[in-house]
């Protein structure tokens, strides 16, 4: 039998369970030097033009094809024509001082920084068409730059293992090695616990997986011994289509790596580029981490200082790319690492600070321990985490030498963050509003910087893209006009201005459009200038409120007629009209029906959704068949 239990397998088939799931399968892709694939492709130039991307005289992307001349990044415009003849630099989009609108960059032509500013809009735009493909070909997506993403395969596979109808990704003789798992399957006579039958005989041949395979001994024939196996092998056919497609659609390579974990699929996407995907089963862990191209520091979220400081503690080898099997050989259990590295933090405090505090080295070591066994385990998450958003420039010269230039340029990061954010919106399908807005600015003297904030109100439910680029503009006038009053005598010229909006408010998870419109929190007036604008929403009689749902009579919608059983349900069905009135007004008409669909559910259906799940997930499952697991109460 095998060593997974049903248990297991049906993990897969939820969202919340599946990347915790002894079966897990994640997968990583990463798109090959995106900036110059982008300025290949909107220029027409073939894949075998050498060409970088470039931002004034420095390179910021170098394609496959100009890395063959011994280019990169470090190069300057200057000596990588040097290099290559043939050298086709494309330079960014830029917004000019005062427009609110980017303008591609002609080929042969270099805008100079005095009076333009870099945007990055056209290769968010490429990156949002992938991330579209992505999540239309699986159902939990984890944007994690413009360039990459995450993916969690589980339930693509288990329709694949469990379902017969695949849409003809498995052909007959792979559909009918699959006949005992689905005969058990649907006869619903197992419990939960009971482990699951041996794997297909000669699966490994009946299911080859597709990609750079990694093995202990290159030589030796790949054989799968339990579904693990079976599952990676899925993930690997899946992550292809899905490779193909984004090919199909949109001319770019792309790279990708499938696993158990986030962490081994990342790197495992960096290992062969370009246009390949690498394949770690869990057998194999050790042998891909040990292979001498990766450290410590190559792990996803341990490559700045935090991952420097714990080779530091723990005194890792250095520059042989052997940190990760010292640290899993020297500490063979976790109680060991965590003494050890409390011991060495303390000790090593004395002469130096560290990014994280003594009480974290549990955590952290937790961490590193199962790091390097490739067992750390981490969810896909597909929420948008956005928590600031900042449109900034460096100045040059006499480029910003008064208000008047300020209010200029600050025209041009109005028009950036509006479309920032109007396209942040159509990505996640949620509508983002920010509740704070700053200006910083930054003289001569860099240790001189000042910075001015305040509250930022939408006035209305109804207001369009240009009221709302006007609004950002609007606002950030009075908090510029008093840092140019207190400050003219001596900043001038700048060297530096930001716009920044943070504080997102994102609809739909766990606050309701009636507080986004109320007036903010009262605030020092030493940190914000108030901006006055009239809430939308009426007050209403709380003691009148009070007797009609005190009533035990349905509740009704005032706008559409539908009956609800209690309060809570009918507030949340006003967000949902709240929701599309304020997406009409940002979106417009025509552009706001895929918000009205997910703002539907998550407003009014998911959350009762997850409490009807919750309230069944609180019995004892144990003793319970597949089919009672998926046999709804009566």
């Amino acid at each position: 039998m095998s060593k997974f239990t049903w248990r297991d397998l049906l993990q897969l088939n939820d969202k919340e369970k599946a990347w915790n799931s002894k079966l897990s399968c994640i997968g990583h892709i990463d798109m090959n030097a995106f900036f110059a694939q982008v300025d290949q492709v909107r220029y027409g130039l073939s894949t075998t033009d050498p060409v970088v991307s470039v931002q004034w005289s420095s390179i910021i992307a170098v394609s496959y094809e100009a890395r063959k001349y011994g280019i990169s990044r470090m190069d300057t415009l200057e000596s990588a024509r040097t290099k290559c003849a043939s050298l086709v630099p494309v330079h960014t989009a830029t917004f000019k001082k005062g427009n609110r609108n980017w303008i591609s960059t002609p080929l042969g032509e270099f805008p100079t920084p005095f009076d333009h500013k870099v945007s990055l809009d056209p290769y968010r735009r490429e990156g949002r068409k992938v991330l579209q493909i992505l999540q239309k070909n699986c159902d939990l997506v984890q944007k994690a730059s413009v360039d990459e993403a995450f993916l969690d395969l589980g339930r693509l596979i288990f329709n694949l293992l469990i379902n017969e109808k695949t849409n003809n990704l498995l052909n007959d003789e792979q559909l009918s090695s699959l006949n005992e798992l689905r005969e058990i399957y649907n006869s619903g006579d197992n419990s939960m616990d009971n482990f699951l039958p041996n794997i297909p005989s000669f699966s490994h041949s009946i299911f080859p997986p597709i990609g750079n395979i990694i093995k202990q001994n290159d030589n030796d024939e790949l054989i799968y011994e339990d579904w693990d196996d079976l599952v990676i092998a899925l993930g690997s056919i899946l992550t292809n289509m899905i490779r193909n497609t984004i090919y199909k659609e949109t001319k770019f390579f792309t790279s990708c790596g499938v696993s158990s974990t986030k962490s081994l699929s990342k790197i495992a996407s960096d290992f062969k580029k370009p246009d390949t995907q690498t394949i770690i089963f869990n057998k194999f862990i050790n042998k891909f981490l040990d292979n001498g191209s990766f450290e410590l520091t190559d792990f996803w979220t341990l490559g700045g200082n935090k991952g420097k400081e714990v080779m530091d503690i723990l005194e890792c080898p250095k520059f042989d790319k052997q940190s990760i099997k010292y640290i899993r050989e020297k500490w063979p259990e976790l109680i060991f690492l965590q003494t050890e590295m409390k011991e060495r933090y303390t000790d090593l405090t004395i002469f130096q600070k560290f990014t994280f505090p003594l009480k974290d080295c549990d955590a952290m070591s937790l961490k590193i321990y199962q790091l390097v066994r490739g067992n750390w385990k981490e969810p896909v998450n597909s929420k948008p985490l956005v928590k600031s958003m900042m449109a900034n420039k460096n100045m040059r010269g006499d480029s910003c030498k008064d208000f008047a230039d300020c209010m200029s340029w600050l025209q041009v990061f109005a028009g950036e963050l509006e479309l920032r954010i109007h396209d942040l919106q159509e990505e996640t399908k949620k509508l983002l509003i920010p509740k704070t807005i700053s200006v910083s600015i930054r003289s001569d003297n860099r240790s001189s910087i000042h910075s001015k904030s305040g509250p930022f109100v939408i006035g209305n439910a109804s207001i369009t893209r240009d009221e709302f680029f006007q609004l950002i503009l609007d606002s950030a006038k009075p908090l510029i006009k008093e840092l140019d009053l207190v400050y003219k005598d001596t900043v001038y010229p700048l060297t530096g201005l930001s716009l920044g909006l943070s504080n997102f408010e994102i609809i739909g998870k766990g606050s309701t459009i009636i507080d986004m419109f109320k007036k903010p929190k009262k605030v020092r007036t030493e940190e914000f200038e108030e901006i006055k604008l009239e809430p939308v929403e009426e007050k209403q009689n709380n003691k009148k409120r009070k007797t009609f749902f005190d009533n035990n009579e349905s509740k009704i919608c005032n706008r559409c007629g539908e009956k609800f059983n209690d309060e809570r349900q009918l507030l949340e069905h006003k967000d949902y009209h709240y929701a599309l009135d304020l997406s009409i007004g940002i979106n417009g008409i025509k552009e706001h029906k895929d918000l009205v669909n997910m703002d539907n559910l998550d407003l009014m259906t998911r959350r009762r959704l997850n409490e009807k799940g919750n309230d069944e997930s609180k019995s004892n499952t144990k003793n319970k068949t597949i089919t009672e697991f998926f046999t709804p109460k009566k």
